[in-house]
């Protein structure tokens, strides 16, 4: 299925329903509960990279840590402090994500910000080439590779599944995540740490492709992809930037609102698809209209 051109319409009006008011069903909530931007950037991290698995869970195992670090979490990963972050996160887990790589990740945030102040001015940084985001998230992904981690096979794994090597391939949902709220700002949404002209602008961000979003994605004809990884990703970004070049990804938080709060289960259900937004333009809600149906 292509795009209809419609599409554009019923997106910026799905922009204007799941507006700010929305926040608390995202991960997102947990940095815009901080003023300072350093506390944002740090807590922005932890919270982005946790966000797999169930809603509620995220929530709480995002609250765990930030229990753990304390009233101004960019405290924790000052040079003086840093080294308590093992103790202070032992015992935690989320999922298959433990404290150590919790701390690991955190340990080379804190190499970023000793170097450039923040992270954000890290990967900008590097953020060079036709791919300026990708390569400044590459050259973060390199400085966590320099912190010294348990060589175990398991360990290894969950350190690459918390923060994937942006040249693997894989679509970087939470990373490409943090950059948007990081990178985006302006609308009471994200949060603008990380811009850059010329460099990290809101036309350098990526579609962050999930499961649920993929599906939305083929559903709505942004790519014909069947495998959510990078070039899915590219894909559906290419689309959403006919519709925004300067800001292809603003449509991310509201494409994601209607699976996360049960309005959505992609597949056709006269009860849900018949109100949805986007029914004329999802192949799902087309059935309802056979003369309208397109495979």
């Amino acid at each position: 299925m292509r795009p209809l051109q419609a599409l554009a319409d019923r997106l910026r009006e799905l922009v204007a329903r799941y507006d700010h008011a929305w926040l608390e069903s995202d991960p997102i909530r947990w940095p815009r509960c901080y003023a300072d931007p350093a506390d944002q950037e740090v807590v922005a991290v932890i919270a982005a990279t946790l966000a797999y698995g169930r809603v509620a869970s995220i929530h709480r195992s995002v609250g765990r840590v930030l229990d753990r670090l304390g009233s101004r979490p960019s405290e924790a990963l000052l040079p003086g402090t840093r080294l308590a972050l093992p103790a202070k996160l032992n015992g935690f887990r989320h999922r298959f994500t433990s404290g150590a790589e919790v701390a690991w990740l955190l340990e080379g945030v804190a190499r970023a910000r000793d170097i450039a102040g923040t992270l954000g001015a890290y990967v900008a940084r590097h953020a060079v080439g036709p791919e300026p985001l990708r390569t400044g998230l590459a050259a973060w992904h390199a400085l966590a590779q320099s912190v010294e981690a348990d060589a175990d096979p398991l360990r290894t794994r969950a350190r690459a599944f918390l923060l994937p090597d942006p040249f693997s391939g894989a679509a970087l949902k939470r990373s490409l995540l943090l950059s948007r709220w990081c990178i985006r700002g302006g609308d009471g949404i994200d949060l603008g740490l990380w811009t850059v002209p010329g460099r990290l602008e809101p036309r350098h961000l990526i579609l962050p492709l999930d499961t649920h979003v993929h599906k939305t994605a083929l559903d709505l004809g942004l790519t014909r992809r069947r495998i959510a990884d990078w070039k899915a990703a590219l894909e559906a970004t290419a689309t959403l930037a006919r519709f925004d070049a300067s800001d292809p990804v603003r449509f991310d938080f509201a494409l994601c609102r209607p699976g996360i709060v049960g309005m959505c289960v992609h597949r056709t259900v006269p009860a849900i698809c018949t109100p949805c937004e986007l029914r004329d333009c999802c192949r799902k809600g087309r059935r309802l209209d056979p003369a309208k149906s397109t495979t």
